[in-house]
């Protein structure tokens, strides 16, 4: 009878080897349960990655969109703040202004006026503010203030106050300076540019912009109002108590018809607004979709992941045990 055997050292290689590999699938399907993804994904796949890769380009895409978007979001709800500085500073200043020129005196004239400067200040700085490292209203020139410094702004206008004849002149002068196209306002206040401000792409074939600048005729009436108002709180100028309360009345009914019209500014951002949250929830969803897609393809089943490292690791025990019992065979062992 022949009678086959294994050697010491081939056995001792074969155990050896055993090891590494039940120890290598253990390792293996640990790493599988705990990430929930395959670790040998050109197995899983079938060497086949074009869905995959498809997906990927697609979360990337996304992923870009939703950036964007939150970026056109935050610059839209910084845009509806500072116009609300705006239109707070109007409406607060325009009844008063109007009803003290309609019965008051020219002290209570003066004494409503008398915060204009600072209003002034404050309109100017809400239209020079910026987000996402955009100017708000300064269009194309996203690195500008969109105004010059209010102090510049009234520099420029202190020498037409003080060369008006009389209060219509001024009124006319103002008029031209602020609303003409190239007047003063846009060759020294605006200091940003006439193109559009540059859009947001929140979704693919769609851009939106903040659709507000500085050069808005409402805005520019506002702050003639402001402006003019300013100048008689400043004692710019020669002008009689009727000039003065006629000025005042024209400053008044300025800021009024610009706060009227900043509402309409701000009903347009706000269709902006409405443009980019219905953009932010399609590529949310479309987000989900992909992800769910990315689990189907790359995700590991986690009950059959488990069962498998269950029985890998009731071989390891076996062979563990097997190799324990054959480490002590002998010839004495075996005489027993």
């Amino acid at each position: 009878m022949n009678i086959l055997s294994t050697g010491d050292l081939a056995r001792s290689f074969f155990l050896r080897q055993s090891h590494e590999r039940v120890r290598g699938d253990l390792s293996t399907l640990t790493q599988e349960l705990a990430s929930g993804t395959h670790a040998d994904m050109g197995h899983a796949l079938k060497g086949d990655f074009t869905a995959l890769a498809g997906v990927e380009r697609g979360l990337r895409l996304f992923g870009s969109y939703k950036s964007a978007a939150a970026d056109a979001a935050l610059t839209t709800a910084a845009a509806q703040a500072a116009l609300q500085t705006v239109q707070d500073n109007l409406a607060d200043m325009a009844p008063g202004l109007l009803s003290a020129t309609g019965a008051g005196t020219l002290q209570q004239m003066e004494l409503v006026a008398a915060s204009a400067p600072d209003r002034l200040g404050a309109m100017v700085s809400a239209l020079n503010q910026s987000a996402a490292g955009r100017s708000l209203f300064a269009g194309a020139a996203t690195d500008a203030d969109a105004l010059a410094p209010v102090a510049d702004i009234m520099a420029a206008l202190d020498p037409l106050a003080t060369g008006a004849a009389d209060a219509a002149n001024l009124i006319t002068t103002l008029e031209g300076w602020f609303m003409d196209a190239g007047g003063g306002f846009e060759t020294l206040a605006y200091q940003g540019s006439t193109d559009a401000t540059p859009g947001f792409l929140v979704a693919e074939g769609e851009t939106v912009e903040n659709p507000a600048t500085a050069l808005d005729p409402g805005l520019r009436r506002g702050l003639m109002g402001m402006a003019l108002a300013a100048l008689i709180a400043s004692d710019t100028g020669n002008f009689s108590a009727d000039g003065k309360r006629a000025l005042l009345e024209h400053a008044g009914l300025s800021m009024a018809s610009g706060n009227e019209a900043v509402i309409g500014l701000r009903a347009r951002i706000g269709h902006a607004e409405g443009r980019i949250e219905a953009a932010q929830v399609r590529t949310d969803t479309a987000r989900a979709q992909l992800e769910l897609e990315r689990g189907r393809l790359t995700g590991a089943d986690p009950y059959r992941t488990a069962t498998e490292l269950q029985q890998t690791e009731t071989r390891l025990e076996s062979l563990y045990l097997l190799t324990s019992r054959l480490s002590r065979l002998s010839l004495t062992e075996y005489l027993r």
